[in-house]
């Protein structure tokens, strides 16, 4: 009897664990054309990212992009963060060497050092609309968080209509904006829907729920 306790108790605990995890499968667009996908692998304490874009014009390759990341969260802090990133003709290998008393990483060997309790860009979690600051997993950079509510705002995900909560970003470096992004919410169970981000000469990254 107690054999079996335990190993319904060790069942109930796997379980718990898989249900608490979430995918996020986004295909991408830019600027209304399919470049690619950025999946994320969410649970109570861990997240993988994994994007991968390929840019044309016609037929030649133009832009390719990659980036996996794992990071590593406990008690609401950034214990760990590692990644690998091809932007374009650019290469970044991410890793973490000291989560406390300061947060320090080390990007393509160069040592980076940000105050201890960081977070990354949790755009899967509503919270993330309140966070103030944010280190960019690519390159470790920090950011400051500016967010506005824009009330609700009908999309389509998933093939249905749903008017979901909009909130747009601007990221500050160096008192400069760096980059614009709108994010939207379900209305009852805040799950992150979509996402826009504008980037440089006009162009417009979205994110679709797959």
């Amino acid at each position: 009897m107690a054999t079996q306790k335990i190993i319904l108790s060790l069942l109930l605990l796997l379980l718990s664990s898989f249900v608490s995890a979430k995918e996020f499968n986004f295909k991408v667009l830019l600027n209304d054309k399919d470049i690619g996908h950025h999946r994320f692998s969410v649970d109570d304490q861990t997240v993988q990212s994994n994007a991968a874009f390929d840019v044309k014009l016609w037929i030649i390759p133009a832009y390719k992009y990659r980036h996996k990341a794992t990071e590593t969260n406990q008690n609401g802090c950034l214990i760990n963060l590692q990644s690998e990133t091809q932007d374009g003709g650019d290469n970044f290998v991410l890793k973490t060497i000291e989560a406390t008393p300061n947060f320090k990483i080390l990007v393509n060997q160069k040592e980076i050092t940000h105050t201890s309790c960081m977070q990354t860009f949790r755009y899967w979690d509503i919270n993330f609309t309140q966070q103030k600051t944010a280190i960019n997993p690519q390159d470790g950079k920090l950011f400051n968080l500016n967010f506005t509510n824009n009330g609700t705002e009908p999309i389509i995900s998933l093939g249905k209509s749903i008017r979901a909560n909009k909130y747009s970003l601007k990221a500050l470096g160096d008192q400069d904006e760096k980059f614009h992004i709108e994010l939207w919410y379900h209305p009852e169970t805040q799950e992150w829907l979509q996402l826009k981000s504008y980037v440089k000469d006009d162009n417009v990254l979205t994110y679709l729920l797959q």
